[in-house]
Protein backbone atom coordinates (compact mmCIF):
# COMPACT_ATOMS: atom_id res chain seq x y z
CA UNK A 1 0.00 0.00 0.00
CA UNK A 2 1.47 3.37 -0.99
CA UNK A 3 2.05 6.17 1.50
CA UNK A 4 -0.65 8.20 -0.26
CA UNK A 5 -3.15 5.39 0.16
CA UNK A 6 -2.25 5.03 3.81
CA UNK A 7 -2.72 8.78 4.35
CA UNK A 8 -6.10 8.62 2.67
CA UNK A 9 -7.01 5.64 4.84
CA UNK A 10 -6.08 7.55 8.01
CA UNK A 11 -8.04 10.61 6.86
CA UNK A 12 -11.12 8.49 6.15
CA UNK A 13 -10.82 6.83 9.53
CA UNK A 14 -10.64 10.22 11.27
CA UNK A 15 -13.69 11.41 9.35
CA UNK A 16 -15.58 8.33 10.42
CA UNK A 17 -14.60 8.76 14.05
CA UNK A 18 -15.06 12.49 14.53
CA UNK A 19 -17.15 13.66 11.61
CA UNK A 20 -20.01 11.18 11.11
CA UNK A 21 -22.39 13.99 10.24
CA UNK A 22 -20.55 14.37 6.94
CA UNK A 23 -21.72 11.02 5.66
CA UNK A 24 -25.14 12.24 4.59
CA UNK A 25 -26.91 15.58 4.02
CA UNK A 26 -29.74 14.12 6.09
CA UNK A 27 -27.52 14.46 9.14
CA UNK A 28 -28.15 18.21 9.21
CA UNK A 29 -31.75 17.64 10.28
CA UNK A 30 -32.25 18.75 13.89
CA UNK A 31 -32.53 15.86 16.31
CA UNK A 32 -36.13 15.31 17.42
CA UNK A 33 -36.90 15.37 21.13
CA UNK A 34 -38.21 11.82 21.37
CA UNK A 35 -36.09 8.89 22.50
CA UNK A 36 -35.58 6.24 19.83
CA UNK A 37 -35.77 2.62 20.95
CA UNK A 38 -33.15 0.39 19.33
CA UNK A 39 -32.93 -3.35 19.90
CA UNK A 40 -29.54 -4.93 19.18
CA UNK A 41 -29.46 -8.70 18.82
CA UNK A 42 -25.92 -10.02 19.29
CA UNK A 43 -24.54 -13.53 19.04
CA UNK A 44 -21.65 -13.67 21.51
CA UNK A 45 -21.98 -10.74 23.83
CA UNK A 46 -21.53 -7.03 23.28
CA UNK A 47 -18.08 -6.94 21.71
CA UNK A 48 -16.20 -4.16 19.90
CA UNK A 49 -18.73 -3.55 17.09
CA UNK A 50 -21.62 -3.45 19.56
CA UNK A 51 -19.68 -1.03 21.78
CA UNK A 52 -18.67 1.09 18.80
CA UNK A 53 -22.34 1.40 17.86
CA UNK A 54 -23.21 2.47 21.40
CA UNK A 55 -20.28 4.89 21.71
CA UNK A 56 -21.30 6.76 18.57
CA UNK A 57 -24.43 8.16 20.21
CA UNK A 58 -22.46 9.76 23.05
CA UNK A 59 -21.30 12.48 20.65
CA UNK A 60 -24.66 12.96 18.94
CA UNK A 61 -27.59 15.13 19.94
CA UNK A 62 -29.98 12.22 19.56
CA UNK A 63 -31.66 10.38 22.41
CA UNK A 64 -31.59 6.61 22.07
CA UNK A 65 -32.41 3.70 24.33
CA UNK A 66 -30.43 0.65 23.27
CA UNK A 67 -31.66 -2.75 24.44
CA UNK A 68 -29.21 -5.62 23.87
CA UNK A 69 -30.44 -9.20 23.46
CA UNK A 70 -27.62 -11.79 23.56
CA UNK A 71 -28.10 -15.22 21.98
CA UNK A 72 -24.91 -16.44 23.73
CA UNK A 73 -24.01 -18.48 20.58
CA UNK A 74 -27.32 -20.40 20.71
CA UNK A 75 -29.03 -20.12 17.32
CA UNK A 76 -32.31 -21.37 18.81
CA UNK A 77 -32.53 -18.22 20.94
CA UNK A 78 -32.61 -16.06 17.83
CA UNK A 79 -36.00 -17.45 16.93
CA UNK A 80 -37.28 -16.43 20.35
CA UNK A 81 -35.87 -12.94 19.81
CA UNK A 82 -37.89 -12.55 16.61
CA UNK A 83 -41.01 -12.74 18.77
CA UNK A 84 -39.55 -10.34 21.32
CA UNK A 85 -38.75 -7.76 18.65
CA UNK A 86 -42.19 -8.07 17.06
CA UNK A 87 -43.85 -7.61 20.46
CA UNK A 88 -41.75 -4.62 21.57
CA UNK A 89 -41.83 -2.83 18.19
CA UNK A 90 -38.59 -0.83 18.46
CA UNK A 91 -37.85 2.05 16.11
CA UNK A 92 -34.89 0.07 14.76
CA UNK A 93 -33.48 -3.47 14.92
CA UNK A 94 -29.72 -4.03 14.65
CA UNK A 95 -28.33 -7.54 14.24
CA UNK A 96 -24.75 -8.76 14.78
CA UNK A 97 -23.31 -11.58 12.67
CA UNK A 98 -24.43 -13.65 9.71
CA UNK A 99 -26.39 -16.29 11.62
CA UNK A 100 -28.25 -13.58 13.52
CA UNK A 101 -29.12 -11.63 10.38
CA UNK A 102 -30.33 -14.72 8.52
CA UNK A 103 -32.44 -15.94 11.44
CA UNK A 104 -33.93 -12.53 12.21
CA UNK A 105 -34.37 -11.08 8.71
CA UNK A 106 -34.61 -14.14 6.46
CA UNK A 107 -32.93 -14.77 3.13
CA UNK A 108 -34.08 -13.41 -0.21
CA UNK A 109 -35.62 -16.71 -1.26
CA UNK A 110 -37.04 -17.75 2.12
CA UNK A 111 -38.35 -14.67 3.90
CA UNK A 112 -41.57 -15.18 5.85
CA UNK A 113 -43.43 -12.28 7.46
CA UNK A 114 -44.55 -14.60 10.28
CA UNK A 115 -41.15 -16.14 10.86
CA UNK A 116 -38.92 -13.08 10.33
CA UNK A 117 -38.80 -9.38 11.18
CA UNK A 118 -40.03 -7.57 8.08
CA UNK A 119 -42.06 -4.54 9.24
CA UNK A 120 -39.43 -2.89 11.48
CA UNK A 121 -36.53 -0.92 9.93
CA UNK A 122 -33.36 -2.97 10.43
CA UNK A 123 -29.60 -2.93 10.00
CA UNK A 124 -27.14 -5.82 10.06
CA UNK A 125 -23.44 -5.63 10.89
CA UNK A 126 -20.50 -8.07 11.01
CA UNK A 127 -21.81 -10.07 8.06
CA UNK A 128 -18.91 -11.26 5.93
CA UNK A 129 -20.83 -11.76 2.69
CA UNK A 130 -24.46 -10.59 2.53
CA UNK A 131 -24.80 -11.91 -1.01
CA UNK A 132 -23.10 -15.21 -0.22
CA UNK A 133 -25.35 -15.68 2.80
CA UNK A 134 -28.42 -15.05 0.65
CA UNK A 135 -29.52 -11.93 2.53
CA UNK A 136 -29.44 -9.76 -0.59
CA UNK A 137 -28.82 -10.05 -4.30
CA UNK A 138 -27.04 -6.71 -4.56
CA UNK A 139 -25.17 -4.49 -2.12
CA UNK A 140 -26.76 -1.44 -3.75
CA UNK A 141 -30.13 -2.19 -2.15
CA UNK A 142 -31.69 -4.98 -0.14
CA UNK A 143 -35.04 -4.27 -1.81
CA UNK A 144 -36.43 -4.90 1.67
CA UNK A 145 -36.74 -3.08 4.99
CA UNK A 146 -33.06 -3.32 5.98
CA UNK A 147 -29.55 -2.25 5.08
CA UNK A 148 -26.23 -3.00 6.76
CA UNK A 149 -22.48 -2.71 6.99
CA UNK A 150 -19.75 -5.07 5.82
CA UNK A 151 -16.54 -5.88 7.65
CA UNK A 152 -14.81 -8.61 5.66
CA UNK A 153 -12.19 -7.88 3.07
CA UNK A 154 -12.22 -10.21 0.09
CA UNK A 155 -10.03 -13.30 0.18
CA UNK A 156 -8.06 -11.80 -2.70
CA UNK A 157 -7.34 -8.60 -0.73
CA UNK A 158 -6.34 -10.55 2.38
CA UNK A 159 -3.97 -12.78 0.42
CA UNK A 160 -2.37 -9.82 -1.35
CA UNK A 161 -1.82 -7.95 1.90
CA UNK A 162 -0.55 -11.02 3.77
CA UNK A 163 1.81 -11.84 0.90
CA UNK A 164 3.65 -8.61 1.66
CA UNK A 165 4.75 -10.30 4.89
CA UNK A 166 5.46 -13.81 3.59
CA UNK A 167 5.07 -15.85 0.41
CA UNK A 168 1.82 -17.83 0.33
CA UNK A 169 1.64 -20.77 -2.03
CA UNK A 170 -0.07 -23.32 0.18
CA UNK A 171 -2.49 -22.27 2.95
CA UNK A 172 -4.52 -24.19 5.49
CA UNK A 173 -8.04 -23.56 6.75
CA UNK A 174 -10.15 -25.13 9.48
CA UNK A 175 -13.71 -25.33 8.17
CA UNK A 176 -16.70 -24.95 10.47
CA UNK A 177 -19.36 -26.97 8.62
CA UNK A 178 -22.10 -25.28 10.67
CA UNK A 179 -21.07 -21.70 9.90
CA UNK A 180 -22.05 -20.19 6.55
CA UNK A 181 -19.39 -17.49 6.87
CA UNK A 182 -16.70 -20.14 7.00
CA UNK A 183 -18.03 -21.88 3.91
CA UNK A 184 -18.39 -18.66 1.91
CA UNK A 185 -14.81 -17.66 2.72
CA UNK A 186 -13.56 -21.09 1.67
CA UNK A 187 -15.37 -20.71 -1.65
CA UNK A 188 -13.55 -17.41 -2.16
CA UNK A 189 -10.21 -19.05 -1.40
CA UNK A 190 -10.93 -21.84 -3.84
CA UNK A 191 -11.59 -19.27 -6.56
CA UNK A 192 -8.12 -17.87 -5.84
CA UNK A 193 -6.79 -21.39 -6.29
CA UNK A 194 -8.30 -21.46 -9.75
CA UNK A 195 -7.04 -17.97 -10.62
CA UNK A 196 -3.56 -18.02 -9.09
CA UNK A 197 -2.68 -21.65 -8.47
CA UNK A 198 -2.95 -21.24 -4.70
CA UNK A 199 -3.08 -24.56 -2.87
CA UNK A 200 -5.73 -24.77 -0.13
CA UNK A 201 -5.65 -27.54 2.47
CA UNK A 202 -8.98 -27.85 4.32
CA UNK A 203 -9.68 -29.70 7.56
CA UNK A 204 -13.29 -29.79 8.83
CA UNK A 205 -13.76 -29.23 12.57
CA UNK A 206 -14.91 -32.43 14.23
CA UNK A 207 -18.10 -33.06 16.18
CA UNK A 208 -18.42 -34.52 19.65
CA UNK A 209 -20.75 -37.34 20.74
CA UNK A 210 -23.63 -34.87 21.04
CA UNK A 211 -23.14 -33.64 17.49
CA UNK A 212 -21.70 -30.29 18.57
CA UNK A 213 -18.47 -28.77 17.33
CA UNK A 214 -15.55 -30.19 19.30
CA UNK A 215 -13.17 -27.46 20.43
CA UNK A 216 -10.70 -30.03 21.72
CA UNK A 217 -10.18 -31.25 18.14
CA UNK A 218 -8.64 -27.91 17.10
CA UNK A 219 -5.01 -28.50 18.23
CA UNK A 220 -4.83 -31.85 16.44
CA UNK A 221 -6.28 -30.32 13.27
CA UNK A 222 -3.68 -27.54 13.41
CA UNK A 223 -0.90 -30.09 13.84
CA UNK A 224 -2.27 -31.93 10.82
CA UNK A 225 -2.04 -28.77 8.74
CA UNK A 226 1.54 -28.29 9.92
CA UNK A 227 2.32 -31.81 8.75
CA UNK A 228 0.86 -30.84 5.37
CA UNK A 229 3.58 -28.16 5.14
CA UNK A 230 1.23 -25.22 4.68
CA UNK A 231 2.84 -21.78 4.68
CA UNK A 232 0.20 -20.38 7.03
CA UNK A 233 -3.26 -20.99 8.43
CA UNK A 234 -5.96 -18.51 7.51
CA UNK A 235 -8.59 -18.13 10.23
CA UNK A 236 -11.92 -17.54 8.48
CA UNK A 237 -14.81 -15.44 9.82
CA UNK A 238 -16.16 -17.94 12.33
CA UNK A 239 -17.45 -17.26 15.85
CA UNK A 240 -16.53 -20.77 17.01
CA UNK A 241 -12.87 -20.38 16.08
CA UNK A 242 -12.74 -16.90 17.60
CA UNK A 243 -14.20 -18.14 20.87
CA UNK A 244 -11.56 -20.90 20.94
CA UNK A 245 -8.81 -18.82 19.35
CA UNK A 246 -6.25 -19.69 22.04
CA UNK A 247 -6.54 -23.44 21.39
CA UNK A 248 -5.99 -22.88 17.69
CA UNK A 249 -3.31 -20.20 17.66
CA UNK A 250 -1.25 -21.67 20.52
CA UNK A 251 -1.09 -25.00 18.70
CA UNK A 252 0.00 -23.19 15.53
CA UNK A 253 2.80 -21.30 17.28
CA UNK A 254 4.02 -24.52 18.88
CA UNK A 255 4.49 -25.94 15.39
CA UNK A 256 6.08 -22.76 14.03
CA UNK A 257 3.04 -21.96 11.90
CA UNK A 258 1.75 -18.38 11.41
CA UNK A 259 -1.97 -17.66 11.61
CA UNK A 260 -3.47 -14.95 9.43
CA UNK A 261 -6.68 -13.66 11.01
CA UNK A 262 -9.72 -12.00 9.45
CA UNK A 263 -10.74 -10.53 12.84
CA UNK A 264 -8.48 -8.31 14.94
CA UNK A 265 -9.27 -9.97 18.28
CA UNK A 266 -7.26 -13.06 17.29
CA UNK A 267 -4.16 -10.86 16.93
CA UNK A 268 -4.73 -8.54 19.87
CA UNK A 269 -5.82 -11.12 22.42
CA UNK A 270 -4.30 -14.38 21.22
CA UNK A 271 -1.43 -15.62 19.05
CA UNK A 272 -2.39 -14.96 15.46
CA UNK A 273 0.64 -13.39 13.78
CA UNK A 274 -1.17 -10.85 11.67
CA UNK A 275 -4.61 -9.59 10.79
CA UNK A 276 -5.83 -7.89 7.64
CA UNK A 277 -9.07 -6.50 8.97
CA UNK A 278 -11.69 -3.85 9.23
CA UNK A 279 -11.87 -2.86 12.87
CA UNK A 280 -15.07 -3.95 14.56
CA UNK A 281 -15.36 -0.65 16.43
CA UNK A 282 -15.39 1.30 13.15
CA UNK A 283 -17.94 -1.09 11.68
CA UNK A 284 -20.14 -0.44 14.71
CA UNK A 285 -19.80 3.33 14.30
CA UNK A 286 -20.57 3.16 10.58
CA UNK A 287 -23.67 1.10 11.42
CA UNK A 288 -24.72 3.84 13.85
CA UNK A 289 -24.26 6.45 11.11
CA UNK A 290 -26.73 4.49 8.99
CA UNK A 291 -29.04 4.16 11.98
CA UNK A 292 -29.08 7.95 12.34
CA UNK A 293 -29.82 8.31 8.65
CA UNK A 294 -32.91 6.16 9.20
CA UNK A 295 -34.10 7.47 12.57
CA UNK A 296 -33.32 11.16 12.12
CA UNK A 297 -32.85 11.60 8.40
CA UNK A 298 -35.94 9.63 7.47
CA UNK A 299 -34.20 7.46 4.86
CA UNK A 300 -35.67 4.08 4.03
CA UNK A 301 -33.25 1.20 4.76
CA UNK A 302 -33.71 -0.13 1.23
CA UNK A 303 -32.35 3.18 -0.10
CA UNK A 304 -29.08 2.91 1.86
CA UNK A 305 -26.29 0.90 0.18
CA UNK A 306 -24.41 -1.73 2.14
CA UNK A 307 -20.72 -0.86 2.55
CA UNK A 308 -17.66 -1.28 4.74
CA UNK A 309 -15.45 1.33 6.45
CA UNK A 310 -12.84 2.88 4.14
CA UNK A 311 -9.42 1.24 3.95
CA UNK A 312 -8.31 -1.55 6.26
CA UNK A 313 -6.01 -2.18 9.21
CA UNK A 314 -2.86 -4.32 9.08
CA UNK A 315 -2.06 -5.58 12.58
CA UNK A 316 1.05 -7.53 13.61
CA UNK A 317 1.64 -9.26 16.95
CA UNK A 318 5.36 -8.77 17.56
CA UNK A 319 5.53 -11.24 20.44
CA UNK A 320 4.29 -13.94 18.07
CA UNK A 321 6.67 -12.73 15.36
CA UNK A 322 9.55 -13.20 17.83
CA UNK A 323 8.38 -16.69 18.81
CA UNK A 324 8.11 -17.73 15.18
CA UNK A 325 11.28 -15.84 14.18
CA UNK A 326 9.26 -14.26 11.38
CA UNK A 327 9.87 -10.55 11.72
CA UNK A 328 7.91 -8.28 9.39
CA UNK A 329 9.77 -6.71 6.46
CA UNK A 330 10.26 -2.95 6.46
CA UNK A 331 7.44 -2.32 3.97
CA UNK A 332 5.04 -3.98 6.43
CA UNK A 333 6.44 -2.14 9.46
CA UNK A 334 5.84 1.18 7.71
CA UNK A 335 2.10 0.60 7.50
CA UNK A 336 1.23 -1.93 10.21
CA UNK A 337 -0.08 -1.39 13.69
CA UNK A 338 2.17 -3.27 16.08
CA UNK A 339 0.69 -5.18 19.01
CA UNK A 340 3.28 -5.31 21.80
CA UNK A 341 1.36 -7.00 24.61
CA UNK A 342 2.09 -10.63 25.42
CA UNK A 343 -0.62 -13.04 24.34
CA UNK A 344 -2.22 -15.11 27.12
Amino acid sequence: MSANRMSLHKLCTVLLLIGPALWSPAMSVAAPPQTFHIIMVVFRGCEAACKGFQDYWKSRDVKVRIEVLDAATEVSRLREFVGVVKARKPDLLVTWGTSTAVEMLGTVDAVDAQRHVTDIPSLFMIVSSPTGAGLVRSLASSQRNFSGTLYMLSADAILKAASMYMPLRRVGLLLNPKERNSTVFLEELLRQRALKGLEVVVRPIGLDAAGKLDAQSLPALVRGLADEKVDAIIMPPDSFQLIHKDLMTHAAVERGLPVIATAEVAVRESEALLGVVNRYSLVGRLTAVKAEQILVGGLRPRDIPMESPPGFSYIVNMQVAAKLRRYPPMKVLKMAEIVQRDAP
